[in-house]
């Protein structure tokens, strides 16, 4: 809902929620039992986006766009972030063309904090269910057994 809240207010925020977003959310999604790993990838995408936007801000051109890759990956690869969406993060300025330099930063991080907020959500329901149907198989399994010694 926020997400397409604030992409129908500020237009130029569209690119930033749908697909990269998609693939935040597969990636968070097999590691939602690992927070720290989640973290470090959100880190690594905050750093790629404004590193993005930093330099979207001093050149749009195609020179800027082949530092912000180069960057990205040399990044990538030092900290060892095994997420490839990081790397589509940082060109979002080159295509959403933001008006602000921290609008884009800000947006990824208020997308991915709500993604990793829904994902433990999720899975902290599952849990909860999880649990609740082992309890009550084992409700029955002991009134079963009641059932046994009382018939004795």
């Amino acid at each position: 809902m926020g997400a397409y809240w604030a992409s129908y207010h500020f237009p130029s925020m569209k690119m930033v929620f749908y697909p990269t977003l998609g693939a935040f959310s597969f990636l968070f999604i097999h590691r939602v039992d690992n927070i720290k790993e989640v973290r470090r990838i959100i880190a690594g995408a905050l750093i790629a986006v404004t590193m993005g936007s930093f330099l979207y801000s001093i050149s749009t051109g195609a020179i800027s766009f082949f530092l912000t890759a180069l960057v990205t990956i040399t990044l990538i690869q030092f900290f060892k972030w095994n997420a490839a969406p990081i790397l589509a993060v940082s060109f979002i300025p080159y295509f959403a063309h933001p008006v602000s330099f921290w609008a884009l930063p800000m947006a990824v991080f208020v997308s991915l904090l709500g993604l990793l907020v829904s994902i433990w959500l999720i899975g902290k329901v599952e849990k909860l269910t999880l649990y609740v149907r082992w309890s009550a198989k084992a409700a029955q399994q002991l009134d079963a057994l009641r059932l046994l010694r009382g018939s004795r």
